[in-house]
């Protein structure tokens, strides 16, 4: 970086935070000083962001294509090494690496068929965890998916999928709500124990991601890591949160307290149990495989800037992931929300399709022109006990019932279910749609045979 370059910037970041603390705006921040990284020149600058753990973003409008390519070059030649380069549908992405820093590079094409302009962001972090790009295994069982129905006294609502792996391993997804009589702890571990190699010493947990940080997702995780940690191996965590001074001013304060299911419990249970186990900062554009599963990152936190949790809730920070288990696609929505919905519907098309839809938010959140554009086959809805009928009449899951592709809504409020994958259940042993008098056969037996 010039000299002259950073006097400008530096004037500008001067006047930034000014009127930033007048009115009473994030304060922009110095990605490009502060990472000493190549100054980004082309196109307009929006703003520059500060998320937590030290990533600074800054994003950038009415951007060419040919300048993504020149900025990831000039990345190149001050030293980075490009670790990852993706692309989904004319979105571009990539990710590099010096000593102490990632950067990740995003170009989202204007949404204009004729636009020839899009959204560039900068993304620049301390050097962590990468994305594991292959993660080869021997393939000797059936890949299962499991739904996990929540026993708490604490909260009827929460979410917890278990991917039993082709090694025998496991990827977990969430949770749901965790409380002290860790009724659900002992659960998830039974679950493990049971689907778990005859051989193996103990149930290995290949990947543990969280789509966002509210207490019935993370809950199950907090108590299972105080009951078990020594039962089981973990291999890396996966998620993207906000900083806590989002998390204390947005809807969900209450995360910070001390309660056992929140996030202040998380942050230590990472610290104590788990102070070797590599967190992996998903960002959208990231790539990961976690044995014959892989996923992608359609969506992650930094991509709403300069909207924030403080602006839509904390469920605007879910993740938006899709998965693929032999040729079969499932799009992880958590608790996806309305801000970050409409961003995705601008920046993707068929990359949003998959055979199988976790539905928004228990069903709450999502929209007809999000789910259309998903198309499933088959929709997982976890919703609790007798929560069934009331999500089912919201507008966007009545699409979802009329739609004549629709095979099945599998239902973790009508109990715990275990499915293969890929999906594809024999016709006559199942409801389409299951009502709050439902129940499903008792694990471990496979929903559908």
């Amino acid at each position: 970086m010039t000299a002259l370059l950073q006097k400008i910037i530096a004037f500008f970041m001067a006047i930034g935070t000014f009127f930033a603390g007048l009115f009473g705006l994030p304060k922009p921040v110095d990605v490009f000083g502060t990472y000493d990284l190549p100054v980004f020149t082309a196109g307009v600058r929006k703003g520059s962001y500060e998320s937590a753990g030290g990533t600074l973003i800054a994003r950038y409008e009415l951007v060419k294509e040919k300048d993504f390519d020149g900025y990831v070059n000039a990345l190149k030649q001050a030293g980075f090494a490009v670790y990852d380069e993706n692309k989904i549908e004319a979105n571009r992405f990539a990710t590099l690496t010096n000593d102490k820093t990632t950067v990740t590079v995003s170009w989202f094409k204007g949404q204009s068929k004729l636009s020839k302009t899009g959204t560039l962001r900068v993304i620049a972090e301390p050097k962590g965890a990468l994305c594991p790009l292959t993660d080869p295994c021997e393939e000797t069982y059936d890949t299962l998916l499991t739904g996990m129905k929540g026993e708490t006294v604490v909260a009827a609502e929460g979410m917890g999928y278990i991917l039993r792996l082709a090694d025998g391993s496991f990827c977990i997804i969430d949770g749901g709500m965790g409380d002290p009589d860790h009724v659900d702890s002992d659960k998830l571990m039974n679950i493990l124990l049971a689907q778990k190699p005859a051989n193996a010493e103990k149930p290995v947990i290949a990947a543990w991601i969280f789509s966002h940080l509210h207490g019935d997702h993370i809950g199950v995780f907090n108590c299972f890591s105080l009951d078990h940690h020594d039962d089981v191996t973990i291999e890396r965590f996966y998620f993207n949160f906000p900083k806590e001074e989002e998390t204390a001013a947005s809807d969900s304060p209450y995360m910070l307290d001390d309660t056992i299911y929140r996030y202040t419990q998380f942050k230590k249970n990472l610290a104590e149990f788990y102070p070797d186990v590599p967190v992996v900062k998903l960002h959208s554009g990231n790539r990961f495989a976690v044995r014959n599963a892989s996923f992608e990152t359609l969506y992650a936190y930094d991509d709403l800037y300069p909207q924030t949790i403080v602006d839509g809730g904390m469920n605007e920070c879910s993740l938006l992931l899709k998965m693929t288990v032999g040729g079969q696609t499932t799009l992880w929505t958590g608790d996806f929300a309305f801000k970050a919905t409409d961003l995705v519907l601008s920046e993707y098309d068929e990359a949003l399709a998959a055979d199988l839809l976790q539905l928004a938010h228990h069903g709450m959140n999502g929209t007809e022109e999000l789910y259309a554009k998903v198309n499933p086959t088959y929709a997982l809805l976890p919703v609790w006990e007798g929560g069934l009928a009331q999500m089912l009449t919201k507008e966007q899951n009545q699409w979802l019932v009329n739609s004549p592709k629709m095979k099945q809504f599998i239902v973790t409020g009508c109990g715990t279910w275990t499915i293969r994958l890929p999906y594809d259940p024999i016709p006559g042993t199942f409801e389409r749609i299951p009502t709050d008098a439902t129940v499903y056969p008792a694990y471990p037996a496979l929903l559908g045979e």
